[in-house]
């Protein structure tokens, strides 16, 4: 099975073989594979291939709990402070969010008063598209913290943001 994660600038691939595969035959066979595609990754790329992991490991859960924030806040804590985190300590091979509300934006579009603006759904969904490019960045990790650079701009984080995108 293979799994991957993506975020600004950086990807992670996990490959997960049968439990009777042996783990130094499959770290050689994914090494081999990694050496044909290099070629095919962006100037400037340096794959490398993570610690030896099991499933056997993976069995640790904590939760985080607070009076004052939400369950949107908790989850929004924990995808992008407390993972990058717990991913930096050697031999962890994955951290998995589960629980709490993903934030979420959504619009809702009066066909109505499209149709008075003269706007249509398809200029609605480009200028959104527009104003929310997600821009790359990277990752530094120093002294076993991992620190997330990004650009300013893209993925709109307000309401109000998003009442400021125009069409025309």
């Amino acid at each position: 099975m293979v799994r991957s994660q993506s975020a600004f600038g950086f990807s992670m691939i996990y490959v997960i073989f049968e439990d009777d595969v042996d783990q130094y035959f499959a770290r050689a066979r994914v090494l081999e594979r990694l050496s044909l595609v290099s070629a095919q990754l962006p100037e400037g790329t340096t794959p490398t291939l993570g610690p030896d992991a099991t499933g056997v490991g993976h069995v640790f859960w904590y939760t985080v709990e607070s009076e004052r924030h939400s369950l949107r806040e908790l989850r929004t804590i924990q995808d992008w402070f407390i993972r990058y985190q717990l991913n930096a300590v050697p031999g962890v091979a994955e951290v998995a969010s589960i629980g709490g509300h993903v934030q979420q934006y959504q619009i809702d579009v009066d066909p109505n008063r499209l149709r008075a603006y003269d706007i249509s759904l398809g200029e609605i969904v480009e200028a959104v598209r527009n104003s929310n490019q997600n821009v790359g960045g990277n990752v530094l990790e120093a002294h076993g913290t991992w620190s997330i650079v990004r650009s300013p701009w893209g993925r709109s984080s307000a309401a109000a943001s998003w009442r400021r995108t125009g069409t025309r």
